[in-house]
């Protein structure tokens, strides 16, 4: 198997963590370039399609990773209660580690996407639903009807996302400590029907 190229990489970790802080437009190219510390060169070899096409591999990367961390999650059997805190105790972490000022890459491109952009915004697109069908089918697997897991998973996603952005702008974890316990008592209501 041939050797990823580190500026390739480099590139791809520089855009996750300029996208987390400031969103896909207050990135620049050169901002990529100086952060990553790839040749300018590397870029357009690596990324042929510029910005974009790094934005799109961004959101890849860290879509497949918080799968993984909801797949590891999911296979641990844990209850309901125990999933929730988790996922929530993972974001409060990560954001706060980061002092506040970067939260969720995927969010921060979703609430700029336009129609500029379709490709990445489609990319957006499918790591949302695949997040979501992963928090679906751990709620399904914990006894939740699939109508009630779909629902459970779209407003699981929506509170997830919604404490980054409030725990950002307060400085503070308590966003989602608050979310964790208003989505296990939604998730008690849904086990039960």
């Amino acid at each position: 198997m041939a050797k990823v190229s580190s500026a390739r990489e480099g590139l791809i970790d520089a855009a996750v963590e300029l996208f987390r802080a400031r969103g896909y437009e207050g990135v620049g190219v050169a901002e990529l370039l100086e952060k990553s510390g790839a040749p300018r060169g590397s870029l357009y070899f690596h990324f042929p399609g510029g910005k974009e096409e790094i934005g799109i591999e961004a959101v890849r990367r860290v879509g497949e990773n918080v799968n993984a961390q909801f797949q590891g999650l999911n296979a641990t059997g844990c209850d309901m209660d125990f999933y929730i805190d988790q996922v929530f105790r993972t974001t409060a972490k990560g954001i706060k580690d980061r002092d506040y000022k970067a939260s969720c890459p995927i969010a921060a491109l979703a609430a700029e996407m336009g129609n500029s952009n379709p490709k990445l915004r489609e990319t957006v697109r499918a790591v949302f639903a695949g997040w979501e069908k992963q928090m679906s089918d751990a709620a399904r697997a914990r006894g939740m009807t699939p109508k009630n897991a779909a629902a459970f998973a779209s407003a699981m996603l929506a509170s997830i996302e919604g404490a980054m952005v409030v725990s950002k702008a307060q400085e503070s974890v308590a966003p989602h400590l608050n979310a964790a316990r208003a989505m296990k008592a939604l998730a008690a209501t849904m086990l039960m029907n």
